[in-house]
């Protein structure tokens, strides 16, 4: 199955300029029963045709970008205006070109492929590709939302379906402002691990070096094999030299970035306890935009209980933000069915939680469902 959103920009629509403030919606929606067994241990999921979840280490993924000059752009959120830095789409598909082995890539690589270059028109495929190097309107939502909160240091955030991943470097870029050393482990998952190589961990180093390196830095870290590099404020070159400063400046402000492809299931769960995860303390879940098909839905809500229902056995505080636009046509999923089966589920397993809907006031709607 295949579609595409029709958004009139080829990155954002057009609504998400628009301000949008948020309204608490406590509303209950008409629930159904669901007799399932858990979506997590589906067979479907465990099939060969659909990536199974695995780590992405960080030291591959700098290797996969060093001497990549990457161009950026600015974007700022609908509401409060935060500042938030995403590589050019139009740059991916130039380094996807300049990688390109079409003898090597198997026929999924290079379905892939070709939907990231945008031969095929498609924002999605399933089993192939889920939409990652697109921003969607919801991920802006979600930063202009964490905003509000106020300030809160969280030791353990993971953003399941990050593709760019932007709520994820507000919260990185806040840590870093406030010159912490207390400690922050970032789980980044996304379906496909050409995302987090060539979107989700670039748009990262941008935002570190946008706000920790001075002027000299910013030049002198790019000039370490050619003094004669043009220097930009939209681009960067990835030196080996400005990676291992990055690399370096994690370590010492005691960052650690966790990177997760494939699929979510229970082999997910079991991934993250494999590699020290889970159980978290303090654990805050972002996800927006993931509930898009019913097929899936279910399985991105059960993957939150367990990481909820684990923290709440550990006595630990946790949220959880699940942002998404209200219906998405023509494909089937929406906020209610979302509503619907986490709040049947908190009553038939007894977990003592809150599920609060604020709706964002916008030209398509779109809301944020909070557990708590």
């Amino acid at each position: 199955m295949s579609f595409s959103f029709g958004f009139a920009n080829a990155e954002l629509s057009d609504d998400e300029l628009l301000p949008t403030p948020f309204v608490a919606d406590n509303e209950g929606v008409q629930e159904r029963p669901n007799t399932l067994a858990n979506p997590l241990d589906a067979e479907w999921l465990k099939s060969t045709d659909i990536p199974q979840p695995a780590v992405v280490p960080l030291d591959k993924l700098l290797e996969s970008l060093d001497d990549v000059r990457l161009s950026f752009e600015e974007v700022q959120t609908p509401q409060q205006a935060i500042k938030l830095f995403r590589r050019e789409l139009f740059d991916v598909k130039h380094q996807l070109m300049s990688e390109d082995n079409a003898e090597s890539d198997s026929p999924d690589q290079r379905a892939e492929l070709d939907i990231l270059m945008g031969e095929t028109n498609e924002d999605v495929r399933k089993n192939v590709y889920e939409g990652g190097l697109k921003s969607w309107e919801c991920s802006l939502d979600l930063v202009d939302f964490l905003s509000s909160q106020g300030p809160k240091s969280w030791p353990r955030v993971a953003e399941l379906g990050c593709g760019t991943a932007l709520p994820s470097q507000y919260i990185f870029s806040q840590y870093l402002r406030q010159e912490s050393h207390l400690g922050l482990r970032l789980l980044l998952s996304d379906y496909n691990e050409s995302v987090l190589r060539l979107a989700t961990l670039p748009n990262l180093i941008i935002a570190w070096a946008k706000q920790v390196l001075s002027q000299e830095q910013w030049a002198a870290l790019q000039q370490t094999r050619d003094e004669n590099i043009a220097i930009m404020e939209d681009e960067l070159q990835l030196t080996q030299e400005l990676l291992s400063a990055f690399r370096d400046d994690l370590k010492q402000k005691n960052i650690e970035l966790y990177f997760i492809s494939g699929t979510w299931s229970r082999s997910f769960l079991d991934l993250l306890k494999e590699i020290g995860w889970t159980p978290s303390p303090e654990l805050l879940l972002l996800t927006s935009e993931t509930i898009y098909q019913p097929e899936t839905l279910p399985v991105i809500a059960e993957l939150l209980l367990e990481l909820i229902s684990e923290s709440l056995r550990g006595g630990y505080p946790f949220k959880a933000y699940t942002a998404a636009k209200d219906i998405y046509f023509g494909v089937g999923g929406s906020v209610a069915e979302f509503e619907q089966y986490v709040s049947s589920k908190t009553r038939e397993r007894s977990l003592p939680l809150q599920l609060t809907t604020h709706k964002v006031n916008a030209g398509l709607k779109r809301s944020i469902v909070a557990i708590e």
